[in-house]
């Protein structure tokens, strides 16, 4: 291609987008005065929302957008609310081509500038209109059942749960999870959940919420990761929901793609580690003046004993910066602090 062909190129592909994004701003106006309209306490439609960000997702959301028009559940019963947040590139023309593919089905597709996966959700949180509320990544999918499995079981008091699979990145095959071993025979109400089901009723995907319930807690746009710990940390011990485990039978199973650099894989750096996992802590704590439920203090001591073990990781590799994290960690003044896991007095 020649530099003028190339330029030429570019210019035409920088209007391409310029178009798209004035389309959605407009489009943003109008659905940010719906939302001004929209009561706490409204009537929300019979169904479920379910919430998408993606960000440069062009490469990877295909799978995704399969798995939804494979979805058994009737098309008046879901809605789906793409955040498209950051720069826009072809995900948005992927996008729109999905919609005019699949006029049944009801597709909302919003553009923030802002980039972050927390500002995206808390948007789509504002304008979602069904009785129920799951979020779903934009490099995962789910199968056929998914929707309908999760909508059936969903009660206004309830919090349900889906089967859940790792796919390898590389292979595409599929792997246990430690969120849901396969051995895993339980179904129905979990007795004892979230004290047991730990890692499965955080992470933020694989769930129906009453969506009363979701839109009282935003997510915490300051934290890098840890953002589903600190959004289902702060959401239950507000409201006592039971916990439902979808029977496997039912072949409703959500798909999570695992990619490198997940937390498991991040570096033991004094960020991530301490700074980062405190900012987490922050906002468990912060719900020990809200509950004096036995079963809820017992959860966040849980939460808040987790995210200490990448404390505890870091200082056996950097002992020497113990006195630094202890006076860190006293600087936030915490109703609980398990100080004895760092072998530290207070």
């Amino acid at each position: 291609m020649s530099l003028k062909n190339m330029i030429l190129s570019n210019s035409s592909q920088f209007n391409h987008y310029k178009n798209e994004n004035a389309k959605l701003k407009k489009e943003n106006k109008k659905l940010k005065k719906e939302i001004e309209n929209i009561k706490f306490n409204e009537e929300f439609e019979e169904g479920i929302s379910i919430i998408i960000p993606t960000y440069k997702g062009k490469n990877h959301i295909r799978p995704l957008l399969d798995s939804l028009q494979e979805q058994t559940l009737e098309f008046d019963k879901y809605e789906i609310i793409f955040i498209i947040n950051g720069k826009l590139d072809s995900t948005i023309d992927i996008l729109k081509e999905f919609t005019e593919k699949n006029k049944d089905m009801n597709v909302i597709i919003v553009h923030t500038k802002t980039p972050g996966v927390s500002n995206a959700r808390n948007i789509a949180l504002k304008i979602v209109n069904k009785q129920y509320t799951g979020f779903i990544d934009d490099d995962d999918f789910i199968s056929p059942n998914y929707l309908k499995s999760l909508y059936e079981h969903s009660r206004p008091n309830r919090v349900v749960m889906s089967n859940f699979v790792d796919i390898n990145e590389e292979t595409g095959e599929e792997m246990e999870s430690r969120l849901l071993p396969f051995s895993t025979t339980e179904s129905g109400v979990i007795k004892g959940a979230p004290v047991s089901f730990q890692s499965l009723s955080v992470i933020t995907t694989a769930k129906s919420v009453p969506t009363y319930a979701a839109k009282s807690v935003q997510f915490n746009t300051e934290l890098r990761n840890g953002v589903d710990i600190s959004y289902y940390s702060r959401l239950y011990p507000k409201f006592d929901f039971e916990f439902y485990l979808v029977d496997k039978k039912e072949e409703a199973t959500y798909y999570r793609l695992q990619r490198t650099g997940s937390i498991s894989r991040q570096e033991n750096s004094y960020e991530f580690s301490i700074l980062g996992r405190l900012k987490v802590i922050d906002d468990i704590d912060s719900m020990f003046k809200v509950t004096n439920n036995k079963k809820y203090i017992k959860y966040l001591k849980i939460r808040t004993n987790s995210q200490t073990s990448f404390i505890v990781k870091y200082l056996k590799e950097h002992p020497e910066d113990r006195e630094k994290v202890l006076n860190e960690i006293k600087k936030h003044n915490y109703n609980y602090f398990p100080y004895e896991k760092l072998e530290i007095n207070e």
